[in-house]
């Protein structure tokens, strides 16, 4: 991958609806280089896929969920909150914390029905939560 096509890439992860047009122009290429590039991006698998970004409502309450646990079984762990609507995301990481899921709700009192439900994951030694007061970026 080239400047060019991280430019693109930075163009389109801003809006990805800006036409080949727009973004050749704003990167200094013609729109059948850029075309040609996204093309080329798309079927190497360096772009997946789009996605619609939902605004979401202003009154969400978000938390993240910091969890250890004593040989746990992260494949299980997920299966059993992957059916909650209110978790956004899983992430699996090194050290002390073992999983971080990361949770909008529409009130302090479902967040904390989720809470309740994270604690009776099997194997869980420790769980921290980390209330969301501001998102300062987001892409």
């Amino acid at each position: 991958m080239d400047k060019f096509d991280q430019q693109i890439i930075r163009c389109l992860s801003e809006n990805a609806r800006q036409s080949t047009t727009e973004v050749a122009r704003q990167i200094g290429l013609s729109r059948s280089a850029v075309t040609d590039r996204i093309r080329k991006l798309e079927e190497t698998g360096v772009i997946e896929g789009y996605r619609v970004v939902l605004k979401a409502p202003e009154n969400l309450v978000s938390a993240f969920f910091l969890l250890t646990f004593n040989k746990a079984n992260n494949d299980e762990v997920i299966s059993q909150i992957q059916g909650l609507p209110e978790v956004r995301g899983v992430h699996i990481i090194t050290g002390d914390i073992d999983m971080i899921v990361r949770v909008e709700a529409d009130n302090m009192s479902r967040l904390n029905e989720v809470r309740n439900h994270l604690e009776g994951l099997a194997k869980l030694t420790r769980i921290f939560t980390c209330t969301v007061l501001e998102e300062r970026l987001k892409r």
